[in-house]
């Protein structure tokens, strides 16, 4: 007589292992080696480097956090980076774009695009190696940039991050909030703006990956952003004029 009870058990657990092979690759091909670890570590302590006008260039300090970007994206594997990109009117720091690898590994070892926590192929980066916090003008021309550039996906890349608090719904940090609620409903489109400081590139340097950080941001601005009462302020006549004023700096 056939075991039904262990061959449902045995398809069970096969399908099982197929889905977990699918992630495991996936963890194997963004894992750092100890020479990224090493090569990161120095990009990172270089950052972390007081900046003195007599001995270095701003240029040289933006490059410092430029730097530390560029190999980020590199080590994500699924992703690459163009730096210093020139349109005409703006000079963007970072276009980021899913690599020719990237969309090969996703075919051939059957990854779910999800995992990658980006569903934009094209993403843009903003490098801010400034000694305080971005205020308002930064993310409201950042977001310009994005809206111009049909791009729905952006990151700030910072030391010390944006103004305000990033629970709260003021400043900078309240503004990327508002601009997502601008967007979701009045163009139905996901706007993410996503802001990295040092003490996430301290949780890489930890063994936090790329896209664990992506995730907890996504989620952090997401929920914050489903409150009723908040978008019940900014829908509609409010909207507009946020969106106005936003699109005017």
């Amino acid at each position: 007589m056939t075991d039904t009870k262990n061959e449902n058990y045995d398809i069970k657990q096969y399908l099982k292992e197929i889905v977990q092979d699918s992630i495991k690759v996936f963890y194997e091909l963004t894992s750092w080696t100890d020479k990224d670890k090493r090569e990161y570590s120095l990009l990172l302590k270089e950052l972390k480097k007081p900046f003195d006008k007599q001995t270095s260039t701003t240029k040289e300090k933006g490059d410092r956090l430029e730097n530390l970007v560029a190999f980020i994206i590199k080590k994500s594997y699924f992703f690459e980076i163009y730096r210093n990109v020139h349109t005409g009117t703006n000079e963007i720091d970072g276009v980021i774009t899913l690599s020719e690898a990237g969309k090969q590994a996703l075919y051939t070892y059957n990854i779910s695009r999800d995992l990658l926590e980006i569903d934009s192929d094209i993403i843009l980066g903003e490098c801010k190696n400034y000694e305080s916090t971005l205020g308002v003008t930064y993310v409201g021309k950042f977001y310009s940039l994005l809206v111009s550039t049909d791009i729905s996906f952006g990151i700030i890349f910072t030391q010390k991050g944006l103004s305000g608090n990033e629970k709260e719904y003021h400043d900078s940090y309240g503004l990327t909030k508002v601009l997502r609620i601008v967007e979701k409903y009045q163009n139905n489109k996901n706007l993410m703006i996503l802001t990295f400081t040092l003490d996430d590139y301290e949780k890489l340097e930890k063994g936090i990956s790329f896209y664990e950080l992506v995730k907890s941001k996504k989620l952090a601005l997401q929920l914050s952003s489903d409150y009723d009462n908040f978008i019940r302020e900014y829908h509609h006549e409010g909207v507009d004029s946020i969106k106005q004023k936003i699109q005017t700096l």
